[in-house]
């Protein structure tokens, strides 16, 4: 098997994220191939993912396929052939717009329970809280609506 062609500079730089992403859930596959697809500037294929993250072809193809899944990389078929090869998403936050969605519920879901499963002090914390999930939102919201690469969404 071939050597990774990765500096070890680049080496760190991917382990290291994979560690802070992995507070987000996200496999140590998905997460070390999320940050070397940040790293490449041509889209890579299984081979290279394999042989430069030091992975099988089976678990880079299982990672790829879930960053595609949740807006972390794209796909693309290279011309004249059915070899697929995978580049980081276009638009960083994609990734971000389902949590965004979740704090907008959350927030409507505990606003319209208050009155119904609380009172007192627990009342007030739930309305704080659902403060804060909104503002948490809004401000996500706006952060990714004026990222240079993804258009105004209302």
């Amino acid at each position: 098997m071939s050597s990774s062609h990765l500096t070890p500079e680049q080496i760190r730089f991917i382990d290291t994220l994979a560690d802070l992403l992995g507070t987000w859930s996200l496999s140590p596959n998905a997460a070390r191939l999320y940050g070397y697809l940040q790293l490449m500037n041509e889209p890579v294929g299984l081979d290279d993912i394999s042989r430069d993250l030091g992975i099988s072809r089976s678990h880079a193809h299982t990672a790829a396929r879930m960053l595609e899944s949740h807006g972390n990389a794209r796909a693309m078929t290279t011309r004249g052939s059915k070899r697929i090869v995978y580049l980081c998403g276009d638009d960083p936050g994609t990734p971000l717009k389902r949590q965004v969605a979740t704090l907008g519920s959350m927030s409507d879901l505990i606003a319209a329970s208050v009155s119904d499963v609380a009172d007192g002090e627990a009342a007030l914390r739930l309305e704080r809280l659902s403060a804060f999930h909104g503002r948490l939102q809004k401000a996500m919201q706006d952060v990714i609506n004026s990222s240079p690469s993804n258009p105004i969404d209302d």
